[in-house]
């Protein structure tokens, strides 16, 4: 995400962004304010355990607070977190958090919930404790090898492959899920019709909608605008191996087998994704056809799926077809 380095009077009123394809259109252009970190000493420290007001929270981490559309960015040098009105999930670091209830506005202000305020608090913890394992680390100590005549290896016959051995080469840490898997089949591509957003706003605004999962899609690819350009955020239904809500069909085919991508951005009415969205998507597709067996011809538009023109007329798809392929 591209930050600023003017201080601004925080508080801002931030206006809900649209959601993607199957929603209703937003064009109003979000600014974006920043304000410079401010160490944890400069203010008392709310108290843990309950709500806290979002530039507060900032104030009580050390970490450096960004306004952009209706959400804020919470970042130092290790973490980043965002939180948006009306969602029940933070997110950190890419993961999605449970909050135990939404993120609310108060006046001008977003109250972070208790379960929320004590996950950042968490991580940057862990982080510190991270940092200072290292800096604490002996050097290592060489230590002469002496080569030894090695016994021929013996063959040894690689059993069926399982969800837990499916290949992770080429994926982040982020990706793999830590349940079960479901077997996908297919992979469907949209846009998100709109010009700015992350998984955060488009959960809170299928939560909204009354989908009690949340996020319709598995992944977003973010523009630089809400999240960071070309970064890949996995959503709560991917994280759950759960079907999506992203291409309904009479069958329901895409959705309960087809792992939905969304690329943040109007590819119809002139936008095109950015080239660190392009890589991004490659490579994710690539993972996902490696890891599930899924063929080149299973990769799909949303408008394969069904009457839209969803990613839209823009979206270079021969291009991504043989970039897929190779």
């Amino acid at each position: 995400m591209r930050s600023t380095s003017l201080a601004v009077v925080l508080g801002l009123s931030c206006a809900a962004a649209a959601t993607g394809c199957s929603s209703v259109r937003a064009r109003g252009e979000d600014g974006v304010a920043t304000v410079a970190r401010t160490p944890a000493s400069a203010a008392a420290a709310p108290r843990a355990g309950g709500p806290v007001e979002v530039t507060a929270l900032a104030r009580e981490l050390g970490l450096r607070i960004e306004a952009s559309g209706p959400g804020y960015l919470l970042s130092n040098a290790d973490v980043r977190a965002r939180v948006f009105p009306g969602s029940d999930r933070l997110t950190v670091d890419g993961r999605s958090v449970f909050m135990g209830e939404p993120a609310r506005r108060e006046g001008s202000s977003l109250v972070v919930p208790a379960g929320g305020a004590d996950a950042l608090r968490a991580a940057v913890a862990g982080e510190a404790r991270q940092q200072a394992l290292l800096a604490k680390a002996p050097p290592p100590v060489l230590v002469p090898v002496v080569a030894v005549a090695k016994a021929p290896a013996p063959v040894v016959l690689a059993p069926p492959p399982t969800p837990a051995s499916r290949p992770t080469a080429g994926g982040d840490a982020s990706w793999v899920p830590t349940v079960s898997e479901r077997s996908w089949k297919y992979v469907v591509i949209h846009h998100s019709d709109d010009r700015e957003g992350c998984c955060a706003k488009y959960d809170a605004v299928h939560r909204d909608k009354g989908w009690e999962n949340g996020c319709g899609y598995h992944f977003v690819i973010g523009n630089g605008t809400q999240s960071g350009d070309g970064e890949i955020e996995p959503g709560p239904r991917w994280s759950r191996q759960i079907q999506g809500a992203h291409a309904k069909t009479a069958d329901n085919r895409y959705n309960e087998m087809g792992v939905g991508i969304v690329l943040v951005g109007d590819f119809e009415r002139g936008g095109r994704p950015t080239a660190r969205q392009y890589e991004s998507l490659v490579r994710l597709t690539r993972w996902l056809m490696t890891r599930y067996a899924i063929p080149s011809g299973e990769v799909l538009r949303h408008q394969d799926c069904k009457a839209t023109a969803c990613p839209g007329r823009n979206f270079p798809w021969s291009r991504y077809k043989a970039d897929v392929s190779r």
